[in-house]
């Protein structure tokens, strides 16, 4: 899928926020790359680490790459840049926000 729309970009960025616990670690990045399925990365992960944030982190990493994976940053951060992107990015970033396009599970 491509970054088509502001609501798509910020709903990438609020994957890439949820997946932060994992970001510097290459070995668990590359664990989620070679994951079936987010769920698939979540269970390799925990079953690695133990830790349920840095799999719950993973799960969302990999729904990322599902979803957007072939999205370069650059038309990421163009989107962003517009002043209905900037309003939904600052809308995301509010603690304890939970934009409606997300699932709550």
């Amino acid at each position: 899928m491509k970054i088509r729309n502001e609501d798509d970009a910020v709903e990438l960025v609020g994957y890439l926020i949820r997946s932060k616990a994992i970001w510097k670690n290459p070995e668990l990045l590359n664990l989620v790359n070679s994951a079936k399925s987010p769920t698939n990365a979540f269970s390799l992960v925990l079953q690695q680490t133990g830790s349920r944030k840095k799999a719950l982190a993973a799960r969302w990493y990999a729904c990322a790459l599902r979803d957007y994976g072939e999205e370069s940053l650059g038309t990421l951060v163009a989107i962003l840049q517009t002043p209905r992107g900037a309003d939904k990015l600052e809308q995301l970033l509010i603690p304890n926000h939970i934009p409606e396009t997300w699932d709550r599970k």
